[in-house]
This record gives C-alpha cells, structure tokens and sequence, in this order.
C-alpha cells in the first residue's frame, strides 16, 4: 500500500495501456508501478446496493395448459414480491 507524497491520499493501481502506474484519488498524483506483482484492487459492495436476479426456466411443451397457468401465476407472484420489496428500499 502506498500513499501520495503530495496529499496523504491512497494510491490505486491502475492500467494505462501496457503499464502499471499508482494514481492517487484524491489529487490525480500518479507515478509508474515499480514492481508489476502485488498490487490488487478489491472493491466491496454493500450488500443492500447488489441486484437481486431471479432466474425462471420456461416450462417444456409437453406442459399441460393447467401446469402453464400455475408457473405464470407463480413467477406474477414472485415479481410481485421482488416489486414491492424494491419500493420499500427506495423509499427507506
């Protein structure tokens, strides 16, 4: 880990073409890597910022008309649910 001799900020590994260089993200400071191996950026994101996906498998053609009217029902249930729970975490 490094940090800027100009302000104190931490400086992140960034590619500019072919080569490494270290840019501070507080004053746009950047230097050459020395070294390529060891620097890593890892961003972690709050749990409440993921995207939720759900995934549905359409129902074969050999389904009888009733088998297809359930799973529609289910996956409007479903979107629904996900729906609602959208709007109660834009509204908090």
């Amino acid at each position: 880990m490094e940090f800027c001799p100009k302000c104190g900020g931490l400086m992140l590994p960034r590619r500019k073409r072919e080569e490494l260089y270290l840019v501070c993200q507080s004053c746009g400071y950047s230097i050459k890597a020395k070294k390529l191996e060891g620097y890593a950026a890892k961003e972690v994101i709050a749990e409440e910022k993921k995207t939720k996906v759900s995934v549905f498998t359409a129902p074969s053609r050999s389904a009888s008309e009733e088998e297809r009217k359930q799973l529609k029902e289910e996956y409007y249930e479903v979107f629904l649910e996900t729906m609602i729970e959208e709007e109660a975490e834009e509204s908090e």
